[in-house]
């Protein structure tokens, strides 16, 4: 498991509203995916975009 998803599990794991949503993009390489994790820690929103 790649090091910043083990991090970004913790983090995720930590908040209050944990959302998990998917940036897709298309160019000429293909469909490329990019995954940002946010939620609440302490009323404040923290957003995660490895």
């Amino acid at each position: 498991m790649k090091p910043w998803l083990l991090i970004a599990l913790v983090a995720v794991s930590a908040c209050s509203s944990p959302m998990v949503a998917t940036n897709l993009t298309f160019g000429p390489d293909g469909v490329e995916a990019n995954p940002t994790l946010s939620g609440k820690v302490g009323g404040a929103t923290v957003t995660i975009d490895p």
